[in-house]
């Protein structure tokens, strides 16, 4: 493959990638049902989608952005939200939501940054949307 038909590719999968992201928020704001389920299997394309994109940047190193280069400022708080959402996504699924919402509440407790608060502070306004419906 030529190195402009890689530029090409690796545009293409960056608007898909956007428009896959788009549309797990639309299937979420839409609520279609089964939210969790389609949720997923648009992250398991996601994932697909960031494979083919690394499998290029090994090729082509310059065009792997900066930012996937550089490590994440806070590690820690990246890894103890993750596992939070980890339980609440699977609180969420087996139907109890007001666990799921304890569980961002209980994150909330702990000393993070701002943003990993927001994300937090999100899923349970998310949630609690949810439970009132």
């Amino acid at each position: 493959m030529t190195p402009a038909a890689l530029d090409t590719l690796l545009l293409k999968l960056e608007l898909a990638a956007r428009l896959l992201d788009e549309a797990a928020s639309d299937v979420r704001d839409a609520e279609l049902a089964p939210v969790s389920a389609h949720i997923g299997r648009i992250g398991v394309a996601l994932v697909q989608v960031f494979e083919i994109q690394q499998a290029i940047h090994a090729l082509r190193p310059g065009l792997k952005p900066a930012h996937l280069s550089e490590p994440s400022p806070h590690p820690e708080a990246n890894k103890q939200l993750m596992q939070f959402m980890v339980d609440a996504t699977e609180l969420e699924r087996a139907g109890d939501t007001a666990g799921a919402i304890g569980k961002y509440r209980d994150f909330l407790g702990f000393d993070s940054t701002p943003h990993h608060r927001c994300i937090a502070e999100h899923e349970i306004e998310r949630l609690s949307g949810k439970n009132e419906s």
